[in-house]
């Protein structure tokens, strides 16, 4: 496991509510990382990516 940014932790902990959401299936979800942070599509996959790579459903403190 590789150390993540503060704003990559608030990103991931935001893909975790919207995973528990049910809105969207996750492959989808770097259009809400957009909306919601204001980062470029590619940034948003490569989060995604990360987050996908690391998911933890009791948080990323750990990671920080």
């Amino acid at each position: 496991m590789e150390k993540i940014t503060q704003e990559e932790k608030e990103q991931f902990d935001f893909l975790n509510e919207l995973r528990e959401s049910g809105a969207t299936n996750m492959f989808g979800a770097s259009p809400y990382l957009v909306d919601r942070f204001g980062v470029t599509s590619g940034d948003a996959r490569k989060t995604l990516s990360k987050w996908m790579d690391n998911f933890n459903e009791d948080g990323y403190d750990h990671l920080v």
